[in-house]
């Protein structure tokens, strides 16, 4: 649903601008990092995730991520501060750690990936970064306990990484911090405990050890292949991978038999990178992937028909969404890709139909809610597009697009100091401030009752904040 187009430019002025907003100050004493402090960072930093980035938002791929990253923490000891995981659509094989147990994981990553053991080892690895505090205790070494300096940096995990190579990620880090900045990175001590630590917990939580080296040999040859990948050297960089790989293999063979030999189900991981291959790659490679490998199973039917209907290949897609229905029709997902495609070329009763059978089977589905809200919108019934759309909405509060339909349909039914809100939030996540002012106006002046002053009071110290950390 976020465009891309044109990231790294904002998002370097973005970077530049936080570091003048928040002095050193704003943490602890200089040179100390505490829990507290890194909570407070870990919020702001989701705060410019949700609103500046390309975030996945199918609960289909992140209640998936969630649930391998769930069993991986079930093998932890307990931890600080809950560990939250965020999916962000960018076709680097890469997945960090940031501060307070927020782990990212790029699309790529996923898409690459050959196995659940393989993914599931690369999670675990930077969840051992996590619970060991590498990153805390990196910035405590490097005092870097600025917030301004610190999100600026983990902003550039990001702009780094959507192209241009490394130069990019080394412009805004010299822009935001200088040479601290550098000193933000993992030692070979940090990224050898993240092995062992990381083996144990997937050993622990049921995986099988393998994943982990043949994952990480799949890394160090894409990345070769690539001219060794364009995400900064502090976050994504491992040093030392050929000596590591043969210590993992080392210590894989001194395991049991009945753990190296395990299997796997990765049904749904198939499923899972299926979905990202075909929505989040670009769209002629997509149709590449699903037609080129000679397969004509069910699923490569399903992610043909998606590639197909992303290059607007009306009949051509239709025609492969017909196949993909008579093979596997009664499945929730195939059904919501079709009811997608039916409502985006314009055949609302079909889309209503396999939405609304989709959302009551599985009512946790944002992307079948989503396109249900709209479709029966567009058929006229704005009661129940507005209770649908504020089921998404109080999943992605911050989500621009979510919030204006919602301010449509709110003003369709005469709701309009809440439509007014909600325009206000939308333009204001999409940084056009002058309308947000309009907007925030309009509900001033209808603001009536004690709820509705203290919506417009919670309004205002949310987007006061967003234009804090934007310097705006």
């Amino acid at each position: 649903m976020i465009s891309v187009r044109g990231m790294r430019k904002r998002v370097l002025v973005f970077a530049c601008l936080i570091a003048l907003v928040f002095p050193s100050s704003v943490f602890s004493t200089f040179g100390e990092f505490t829990i507290r402090d890194e909570l407070e960072l870990a919020r702001k930093f989701d705060l410019v995730i949700e609103t500046r980035f390309p975030v996945i938002q199918d609960t289909r791929i992140i209640g998936y991520v969630q649930s391998l990253v769930d069993r991986l923490i079930a093998a932890m000891p307990p931890q600080p501060f809950p560990i939250k995981t965020t999916v962000v659509r960018n076709s680097a094989l890469n997945a960090f750690a940031s501060a307070a147990g927020h782990i990212t994981i790029f699309t790529g990553l996923i898409a690459n990936m050959d196995n659940e053991d393989e993914l599931a080892s690369v999670i675990a690895h930077e969840l051992a970064h996590v619970s060991e505090r590498h990153i805390a205790k990196s910035i405590e070494k490097s005092q870097l306990v600025g917030a301004g300096s610190l999100l600026g940096i983990l902003a550039g995990v990001l702009v780094g990484s959507q192209g241009g190579g490394d130069g990019a990620g080394a412009l805004v880090l010299g822009s935001v911090a200088g040479a601290k900045a550098m000193q933000l990175k993992y030692t070979r001590e940090n990224e050898k405990d993240a092995d062992q630590y990381g083996l144990g917990y997937l050993v622990d939580a049921g995986f099988a050890p393998a994943g982990m080296t043949s994952a990480f040999n799949k890394i160090r040859k894409l990345q070769w292949l690539g001219g060794g990948g364009d995400v900064p050297s502090y976050l994504s960089t491992h040093p030392g991978m050929d000596d590591r790989v043969v210590y993992m293999q080392e210590r894989i063979a001194r395991l049991p038999a009945n753990v190296r030999n395990r299997a796997s189900d990765n049904e749904a991981f198939e499923r899972v990178k299926l979905l990202v291959q075909a929505w989040y790659t670009d769209p002629n490679t997509a149709k590449a992937i699903f037609t080129s490998s000679g397969k004509s199973t069910c699923p490569f039917v399903l992610g043909e028909a998606i590639a197909l209907s992303r290059l607007h290949q009306i009949e051509a897609a239709k025609i492969r969404f017909d196949e993909a229905l008579a093979c596997n029709g009664n499945d929730p997902l195939w059904m919501r890709e079709y009811g997608r495609f039916s409502f985006e070329y314009g055949d609302l009763e079909t889309a209503a139909k396999y939405l609304q059978e989709v959302v009551l089977r599985d009512p946790n589905d944002l992307f079948a809610l989503f396109f249900y809200a709209r479709a029966v919108a567009e058929q006229g019934n704005h009661a129940a597009s507005v209770s649908a759309m504020e089921r998404v909405l109080k999943a992605v509060p911050r989500d621009a697009e979510v919030l204006e339909y919602l301010a449509r349909y709110q003003a369709a039914m005469g709701r309009a100091f809440e439509a007014h809100l909600n325009f206000a939030k939308s333009f204001a996540y999409r940084r056009k401030f002058s309308k947000y002012n309009f907007h925030l106006q309009k509900s001033e002046a209808l603001a009536q009752t004690p709820p509705q002053q203290e919506q417009l009071r919670k309004v205002r110290e949310e987007i006061a904040e967003f234009r804090e950390i934007l310097g705006i």
